[in-house]
């Protein structure tokens, strides 16, 4: 009996001893089994973390190589339109500048013009209601002639005035008179016609102010102009 009883807590203990063995095998397993997850879950997050790092890096250089271009092709541009602002700008002026430069030339060679014909003698003048030329008003009127023909460029108005005697009707039509009178003249010396024209004033225009034999006198005129 006793033997039986021995040999049954003997049975007892190795079945502890075994489901114990067993225990500590499968706790062994199990951390061995998590330290390994443990361990891929950190190379996992290692890996991600090195790719987003990369990704970031690759993407920040990107973005700062597009920012460089963007920079460079703005000041290009930049230039570009400044360079061109300013040629426009130098080319206006100078055209300016030549036009101005013509204008005032132009103006220049008219006043040296007419300084030339007044010295010569750019009026006629005509007695008391009469277009009739004297020997006086021919050597004038030569002397306009020789002038044209030696400035072909040159154009000119003949204006014919009158005192202020008479209607104004019959002073425009005596004015007209004796610009024609003139005009004919100038013609049959060679000038050009169509270099000539005529204009009358009446008595509108008088050169001399007053109600005198004087005034009157240098009133009754006709005036060589150049345009």
């Amino acid at each position: 009996m006793l033997h039986r009883l021995i040999a049954l807590v003997a049975v007892a203990f190795f079945i502890a001893a075994c489901e114990t063995a067993s225990q500590t095998t499968a706790d062994s397993s199990g951390e061995s089994s998590s330290s390994t997850a443990a361990s891929s879950a950190s190379t996992t997050s290692s890996a991600g973390s090195s790719g987003s790092s990369g990704s970031s890096a690759s993407t920040g250089s990107s973005a700062s190589s597009g920012s460089s271009a963007s920079s460079g092709s703005s000041a290009s541009s930049g230039s570009s339109g400044s360079s061109g602002s300013s040629g426009s700008s130098g080319s206006s002026g100078s055209s300016g500048s030549s036009g101005g430069s013509s204008a005032s030339s132009a103006a220049s060679d008219k006043a040296s013009a007419e300084e030339a014909l007044a010295a010569i003698g750019n009026t006629v003048y005509f007695a008391f209601d009469s277009s009739a030329l004297t020997a006086d008003t021919e050597g004038t009127l030569m002397r306009q002639a020789a002038f044209l023909n030696a400035n072909p460029a040159l154009t000119v108005t003949i204006e014919g005035h009158c005192d202020e005697r008479g209607t104004r009707e019959y002073n425009l039509a005596l004015g007209e008179r004796r610009a024609t009178a003139a005009r004919d003249f100038l013609l049959a010396q060679g000038v050009d016609p169509a270099r000539l024209r005529t204009i009358s004033y009446g008595k509108e225009r008088p050169a001399v102010a007053g109600s005198n034999e004087g005034a009157w006198a240098k009133n009754r005129r006709a005036a060589t102009v150049i345009n």
